[in-house]
């Protein structure tokens, strides 16, 4: 989300503050009260998307995460057996290929990772019969492949969230152009009718609707709305 939206979204939670601390003063006024309402709608539907757009590349680091070391820990068993085996059958070939240590496996880009776990797969399964008396057979190398499998699907997913994401931040920008209108056209309006009965309110309103740029701490991003005059 850019800064211009969140400038804009702190503005309502200030605006949310001011309001909440003199309800009394403006509830008997019914057309403040209901665009008030409105206006609570429309920053709450801000922040179900915006939980929306965290939430989902949050789950999907996590799953990431997860297989990626189940994948890892199933690949470094089976290279281990595999690197033992070909050390008693003085097959170097197959010892270098083996040759694997966690981070060689955890450091590199995703699609490496999933490559080098595949090519133990590959050389593993080739030796096969071999290595069921190293601790290894034929449904750990099974696991094996479900699990390649399983990361390499979900590293692809945040591709997906990338969908996912426009969609909330058009919904937010929706929701900030709302709320905007409900200040500007009605709440803001309606304001002088708290001028002299509660002055107090009436300035921390308007106080609370400047737009603070938030990339540069006391700087106005633009000019606060001007309070209607006697």
């Amino acid at each position: 989300m850019n800064k211009h939206l969140e400038n804009r979204i702190s503005m309502f939670y200030t605006v949310r503050d001011a309001c909440a601390a003199h309800t009394a003063t403006w509830t008997p006024l019914v057309p403040f009260a209901t665009a008030h309402t409105e206006f609570l709608d429309a920053l709450k539907g801000i922040e179900d998307n915006m939980e929306k757009q965290d939430l989902q590349l949050l789950g999907i680091a996590k799953d990431k995460a997860l297989k990626k070391d189940e994948m890892v820990e199933k690949a470094l068993e089976v290279a281990q057996a595999a690197y033992a085996y070909a050390t008693d059958s003085t097959d170097l070939e197959l010892q270098g290929k083996m040759d694997f240590s966690r981070s060689d496996l955890v450091e590199p880009r995703d699609t490496v990772v999933a490559q080098r776990c595949q090519g133990i797969h590959t050389e593993a399964s080739a030796v096969a019969a071999s290595l069921v008396a190293y601790g290894i057979d034929a449904a750990d190398l099974l696991d094996l492949q479900g699990a390649i499998t399983k990361y390499v699907d979900v590293v692809s997913a945040p591709r997906t969230a990338v969908t996912v994401r426009k969609g909330a931040t058009a919904a937010i920008e929706t929701g900030v152009r709302d709320g905007l209108a409900i200040l500007n056209d009605r709440m803001d309006k309606l304001m002088p009718a708290f001028k002299l009965s509660d002055p107090d309110f009436h300035q921390e309103y308007f106080d609370a609707r400047i737009i603070v740029d938030l990339g540069g701490p006391g700087e106005e991003e633009e000019e606060p709305p001007v309070p209607p005059g006697p």
